[in-house]
């Protein structure tokens, strides 16, 4: 594998001097500001309710939500440039939905749910699973849906009804 120095050139097409690194530094600096930001406990404004006691299932939803966020970022490690699956997310009821790349073909949909499941079961042992496929529509079409049962390990494919 052969590596490109980036070069970038100024309006009289002088070099710059790690205009690169610049950039990378600076998109490393927003993201940790970024990722500050979103952790810094905020005060309710004037008339908002405050912070909700919290109860039993709370630490139980918190672990929930961490292993679905690790997973949507196993997703994302293995697909870096979206040629797959262009968005993934969980809804309440643990289901992932994903929204496919355009070149991804019909007759693929099926393996790659299959897939998808069985790397859901070993992060979501025990569980019930589902994996809804979407083609990048605006709104999003329903393509597909995946199920696995927790209990027989029965995966199931329903094909989305054509509209």
């Amino acid at each position: 594998m052969t590596m490109r120095r980036a070069q970038r050139t100024g309006r009289q097409g002088a070099l710059w001097p790690g205009g690169c690194l610049r950039r990378v530094a600076g998109l490393s600096m927003g993201v940790a500001l970024l990722c500050a930001v979103w952790g810094l406990p905020r005060a309710p404004a004037f008339g908002e309710p405050g912070t909700p006691t919290l109860q039993a299932g709370t630490r139980a939803a918190s672990t929930l939500q961490q292993r679905q966020l690790a997973f949507l970022h196993r997703i994302r490690q293995s697909d870096p440039r979206s040629e797959t699956i262009e968005r993934a997310v969980f809804n309440a009821r643990n289901e992932l939905g994903v929204i496919l790349n355009r070149r991804v073909e019909l007759e693929a949909v099926r393996p790659l749910l299959r897939t998808l499941l069985t790397q859901m079961a070993r992060a979501f042992p025990g569980q019930d699973l589902t994996v809804i496929a979407y083609a990048p529509s605006e709104p999003p079409v329903q393509i597909g849906t995946a199920r696995l049962n927790a209990r027989t390990r029965e995966m199931t494919y329903t094909p989305a009804a054509p509209q």
